[in-house]
Order: C-alpha cells, then sequence, then structure tokens
C-alpha cells in the first residue's frame, strides 16, 4: 500500500509538525526517515493519500517542512519541497 511521508529538517520542525498535525486532528503516524532520503530528520509523519489534501493545506498555512514523498514498495518519489528549506 502506498503512503506519503512528511520530511523535516529538523528535530525540532519535526516535533512542531507533529503537534501541529494532532491540534488539527489529522491522523498521521511517526515514521523513521529511510536512510535513502538524505539530509534530513530521522523523524517524519506518516500517513495515507485521504489525509493528503488537509497536510496540504497545513503546509500552505506555513507548516515548516522539508519535503513531501509518497512511498511505494518499488519507489520513494519526491512530490513537494519547501522552497524555504
Amino acid at each position: 500500500m502506498d503512503f506519503y511521508l512528511l520530511v523535516f529538517k529538523n528535530t525540532t520542525d519535526a516535533l512542531v509538525g507533529e503537534e501541529d498535525l494532532k491540534k488539527h486532528e489529522i491522523p498521521h503516524a511517526v515514521y523513521p526517515t529511510p536512510p535513502q532520503i538524505i539530509g534530513s530528520c530521522g523523524i517524519s509523519m506518516r500517513f495515507t493519500e485521504t489525509e493528503l489534501p488537509k497536510v496540504e493545506e497545513r503546509l500552505e498555512d506555513g507548516l515548516m517542512y522539508k519535503a513531501l514523498y509518497k512511498l511505494s514498495k518499488i519507489s520513494i518519489m519526491k512530490i513537494k519541497e519547501n522552497e524555504a528549506s
């Protein structure tokens, strides 16, 4: 099953991101960042396609993140990157 991964620049941003998703009642799970994703914090937020529109809304509202990835059994694909990071 495919899922999405919100990756952060550092642990502080990851913790703030987790609190933001909780505050907005967006289902997610704390997930270790895969080693193939270089230069990111070791903590990411995992969620399904159902939550994607809500997460993208949080990103547009200024939630700090490094990149958004779609993960499948055979690939890791970056679908959005924060221009400010």
